[in-house]
Parts: structure tokens; C-alpha cells; sequence
């Protein structure tokens, strides 16, 4: 089943079913298909051809689902652009994408470089005209709210799921509707989600933006949008429209509990916070429980997978620092480096099968897509071991590669960004522990002969480089680093 199938399916048989929440409106999956199309013509009107890249710059907000429906209607790749990203590596992105049309929250449109004379852009958030961009509501206005009807098969492919661009290129994981249909399905059935549950979604816009509304979509139930991360306004969504199912990262979870030492707020609706995208202490899951009477679920996902692949059942208890056991319809593995399946308690590399598992990233060079796709299986990078009851944890990127808030996170790429710097010789990276982040890099920096440099300085550098996220949040400024023999730098002496 494609989204469209799904979207007007629910506006056929549950028209005034409530579809999305956003700050004080309700709209109905009459209202929402209505809205959809009408972008959807605006879209055909505007030149876009199946195939077309369609890019938004958007936050959680209506747009964002309306511009990706809207692209699926009219057989568009949508692609969700990075925002937090310095603005040349927003136009490398964009430059690979070439895109038909970029849809742009006015707080971001600065982000953008000009781009060709075939790209439209769309601008919402404001009602103030901006050189040579179309406002989202005269755009809509006098559009038809009839389908397009265009033939869509569920193995067309609708958006690029893009990775955190870790390495400097992020890559575009090329996601079709039966990616998304059978990785939902899998959710739905492994979470026991039902067409009552009430969704909130904390992921970033820019990251697995189908998460916002793919389950309420699948279901016809409701999705709640939400422009904020203040603990508080998070606290008072979930009484305010008895959301019972959240979706984030662990340190929105520690706010909440941090909130509610300090004021009361009855979240006795939520019955599953599921906890992603980095890891979940085993302290944070009790001490949630004893907040709220519910535990955290810790899952694993990812974007080749779709989204969840792994993860704690409802019904039981967690396994504390488990990401659970396979999602319905997905094959998982521990293999060691011969590619053979280890046995349980042994350290391997994590890889996963499924029809919701992804095939290829957009344009990659074939020996880089095979190390990631072989045979059929995604080999994630991820060190993980089972149990001999089939729970799965995970140990370790494969990699060295960070996760800082849910971002993948390249020590390599940080450590060639400072040693452009002008008074830097050398550097190295690693990870540290941080209660809200999961960890934040660290550097060890040597600088030139003669040159000076406060660690402040090279803070300030690295926020003007590189995105909030991979900016060191700590710099210890070395006479020299620890080498093993081969003139590598030892890291584990560093973390030592």
C-alpha cells in the first residue's frame, strides 16, 4: 500500500476523523487530502515530473507532512534538507539534488545560495513577499482539490532518507512507499499500536520526517505536530491532546522527568515513549517509570531500515540496556568479519533483512554502496551481541563513528576541519559522555611552533565550520599526542 493509497483511503471512510493537531487547529483527513491535492496541482503547474526532486527546509509543522504527501501524489522523490548544516554544505547537497522545487520556512531562507533558473521556491512562514519566491498561501489558494490521480506502484521510490551527513556528504537512502508501508506495518504490529493512539513525534524535521506521520497515516488515527523542544510545552502537548505514543531521543525524556520534580503534569495518557536514535540509560528507563508509572521502550533503527528494526515489546518488561528483539518482518544478524553469524555474547557487526530494509543510496559509487548493501543484507557499521533469549545490545560503532543527540558524528571529519586552521598541527577526536547528548566530541589539539591559540578561540572556529552538533564541547591543548607504532595516534591512550 503507497501513502497515497493509505491518505485517501482514510479521507474516503473517515472524513472527519481528526488527521493532524498543530498548536490550537484540527484538521480532518477530508481537509488534509484537500490541502495535499491542492499542493499537488500547484506542484503539476509548477513543472514537476515524476522523478523530480522536491527539497523542504522546513520545522514540525503541517507543511512539512503537506509537502510530502503532496510529492508522493505527484510521483516527486521528496528529499529533506539538513538546516543545521553551514550553508555551503546545504548548496553541496541541494547542488547533487538539483531540485524542481525547495520548499523553505522563512527562518531558514537564508540558509539558501541561488540556485538554478529551473528551481521554484516556495516560501512559508511569512506573509511578506521575498525576491523570487512564491508564498505557500497565494500559491494554494487557487488551486483544484481534486487528485491528480496519478498511477503510483508501491516500488516508485518517494524520498531520499537522508543520514546525518557525517562524513561531509550525507547520503540519501532511496526509501519507496512499500519501504515505508512494511516498516510501519512492523511498528504497528511489534508496539501493538492501534487506530486509537494519539502520536507525537520529537525526531528532527530533517531526520526520518516520515516518522511524523506514517503510523496515524497507516492506522487513521491522529498525529500531533510540535515546533518546540521546551520541556514544558512538550509536558503540556502530551496532557493537552492525550497523546499516548512519543517518539525521542533520551534527553527529552530526562527533561520531562526534570520538569516534573518541579511542577505537576498528569502524562498518565502516554502508555509508550519509545527511545531512539542514540543510546538509553538503564537509569533514565527507571527513573522515567518512577516519574510517570511507565517504562521507556528502547528501540534501534535507521535509516537504511526505515525505522525501527529492533526493539523492546510493550506488554512485558523492557530488558534493561537492550534494543529489544526483531521487528515483525525484519531478519537481524551478529556477524564477525568473515561475514559468519556469531554465536551469543559475541561482538559483531550488526546487519539486517526485510522488505522495509533499503537497497541503495542516491548516486553513490557502486564499491561504497557495497559496502554497505551485500546480498541482500544492510550492514549497518553497528558492533552490537545477543543473548541467549535473542535480545539484542548494542556496543559500539563499528566505525569509532559518535552519536551526539541522535546525529551520526565523524571524529575524522572534525579533526581535518581543525587542522586547517591556520596555528593547528595536529589533531584527534573522541567521544565523551554527556547526561543530555548520549556523548559530545572532544579534541586534543597541538598547534604550531610559535602559534596561540585559547580553547575558546578554537570553539569559535569549529561553530563557524561545521554544524551545532560537532562542535567540540570540550578542548585540551597538548604539547604532543600518544603514537602507536605506526605513527598512528593512540586513541585509546587519549581516552585513557
Amino acid at each position: 500500500m503507497t501513502l497515497v493509497e493509505m491518505l485517501e483511503r482514510n479521507a474516503r471512510d473517515l472524513p472527519d476523523q481528526t488527521a493532524l493537531i498543530f498548536r490550537d487547529e484540527k484538521v480532518s483527513y477530508r481537509q488534509l487530502n484537500d490541502r495535499v491535492n491542492r499542493l499537488a496541482q500547484a506542484l503539476l503547474k509548477l513543472g514537476c515530473r515524476p522523478g523530480d526532486r522536491v527539497c523542504f527546509l522546513l520545522p514540525r509543522i503541517p507543511e512539512l507532512v503537506l509537502t510530502f504527501l503532496a510529492g508522493a501524489k505527484v510521483r516527486a522523490i521528496v528529499a529533506p534538507v539538513n538546516f543545521d548544516l553551514p550553508a555551503r554544505e546545504i548548496a553541496a547537497t541541494l547542488g547533487q539534488l538539483n531540485p524542481r522545487v525547495i520548499v523553505c520556512h522563512a527562518d531558514y531562507l537564508t540558509l539558501l545560495l541561488p540556485a538554478g533558473p529551473e528551481t521554484t521556491f516556495i516560501l512559508t512562514g511569512s506573509t511578506e513577499s521575498r525576491p523570487g519566491c512564491l508564498l505557500w498561501d497565494e500559491l494554494l489558494a487557487p488551486q483544484p482539490s481534486h487528485n491528480p490521480s496519478l498511477a503510483i506502484a508501491a516500488a516508485d521510490p518517494v524520498y531520499l532518507n537522508y543520514t546525518s551527513g557525517s562524513t561531509g556528504n550525507a547520503r540519501g537512502a532511496v526509501t519507496t512507499h512499500e519501504h515505508i508501508y512494511w516498516n510501519t506495518r512492523s511498528s504497528v504490529e511489534t508496539l501493538g499500536l492501534t487506530p486509537a493512539d494519539v502520536h507525537l513525534c520529537l525526531f528532527a524535521p530533517f531526520a526520518h520526517p516520515h516518522e511524523l506521520f506514517a503510523r496515524p497515516l497507516y492506522l487513521g488515527g491522529t498525529m500531533v505536530l510540535l515546533d518546540s523542544i521546551r520541556p514544558r510545552t512538550i509536558a503540556r502537548t502530551i496532557m493537552a491532546h492525550g497523546v499516548t505514543c512519543l517518539m525521542a531521543l533520551a534527553p527529552f525524556f530526562r527533561n520531562l522527568i526534570e520538569v516534573a520534580a518541579s511542577e505537576k503534569f498528569d502524562l498518565s495518557s502516554l502508555r509508550l515513549p519509545e527511545s531512539g536514535g542514540m543510546h538509553t540509560p538503564v537509569e533514565l528507563i527507571q527513573a522515567f517509570r518512577e516519574a510517570f508509572g511507565v517504562p521507556i521502550y528502547a528501540v534501534w533503527g535507521s535509516t537504511e531500515t526505515t525505522g525501527i528494526a529492533l526493539a523492546n515489546h510493550p506488554g512485558g518488561e523492557p530488558v534493561l540496556g537492550s534494543v529489544g528483539q526483531p521487528c515483525s518482518y525484519y531478519e537481524v544478524k551478529i556477524v564477525g568479519e568473515d561475514g559468519q553469524e556469531l554465536s551469543p555474547g559475541m561482538i559483531g557487526e550488526l546487519i539486517f533483512r526485510g522488505p522495509g530494509v533499503v537497497q541503495a543510496y542516491f548516486e553513490e559509487q557502486e564499491e561504497n554502496h557495497y559496502k554497505y548493501f551485500r546480498h541482500g543484507w544492510y550492514h549497518s557499521g553497528d558492533l552490537g551481541r545477543r543473548d541467549a533469549a535473542g535480545n539484542f545490545y548494542f556496543v559500539e560503532r563499528k566505525s569509532g563513528m559518535l552519536k551526539v543527540a541522535g546525529h551520526q558524528v565523524y571524529p575524522l571529519e572534525i579533526e581535518l576541519k581543525l587542522m586547517r586552521h591556520a596555528a593547528i598541527q595536529e589533531a584527534a577526536v573522541i567521544g565523551i559522555p554527556d547526561p543530555r547528548r548520549g556523548e559530545v566530541p572532544k579534541a586534543f589539539v597541538v598547534l604550531k611552533n610559535g602559534a596561540h591559540l585559547e580553547r575558546r578561540d578554537i570553539i569559535r572556529y569549529c561553530a563557524q565550520e561545521m554544524a551545532t552538533y560537532k562542535v567540540p564541547r570540550e578542548v585540551e591543548i597538548c604539547a604532543s599526542l600518544p603514537k602507536i607504532g605506526s605513527g598512528k595516534i593512540n586513541k585509546k591512550a587519549l581516552r585513557q
